[in-house]
């Protein structure tokens, strides 16, 4: 394991680094797990979010924006982009759908021999990212005491500039347990 796992049930998905209690998950719960491996030294990271059961209307409204956010976040990889252009595409999905409040941390990180290293997808980092950058792309939207939804994919920068995602986990709305 490159990190130890987490695995957010209910409310405590409305913490982003939740470490574990005493929860048990339910029928028509909501799931955030987020774990990585490691494979000749180097680290992975992916996080999905998941239903035990049928979502809510404010579930799936708000997995949908985090998907479109996601998704922004990946497109944003292109020759001469900055991990600060990488969060504010992301970022800006989840502001315009008016839920800029609850997405409080940065969009991503690099990944490598570390889980957690250079590049950051983070206001203010200038930085073009170079070919051979591998990073997550992880926006979420954390309504506290409820639920939270994250989608993480790891992605390559290409020899060209364009982004390549290295996870082929579907990030459509999964229920588990059917």
């Amino acid at each position: 394991m490159s990190f130890n796992p987490i695995v957010a049930s209910g409310p405590n998905g409305s913490m982003p680094h939740y470490s574990g209690g005493e929860r048990v998950i339910g029928e028509n719960d909501i799931v955030i797990l987020d774990l990585g491996g490691r494979y000749k030294s180097y680290c992975s990271d992916t996080t999905r979010t998941l239903f035990t059961g049928t979502p809510t209307e404010e579930m799936k409204k708000v997995y949908e924006i985090v998907k479109r956010s996601q998704a922004a976040g990946e497109a944003a990889v292109r020759p001469g982009a900055t991990g600060q252009d990488v969060d504010r595409a992301a970022r800006q999905v989840i502001i315009d759908a008016g839920y800029g409040e609850f997405f409080f941390n940065r969009v991503g990180h690099g990944v490598g021999l570390a889980v957690h290293e250079s590049p950051y997808m983070i206001e203010g980092n200038d930085v073009p990212l170079a070919p051979g950058n591998v990073f997550s792309v992880e926006p979420g939207i954390y309504l506290p005491g409820k639920f939270g939804v994250r989608i993480e994919n790891l992605v390559a920068v290409r020899p060209d500039g364009s982004g390549e995602a290295l996870n082929h986990f579907t990030r459509e709305l999964t229920i588990c347990g059917d």
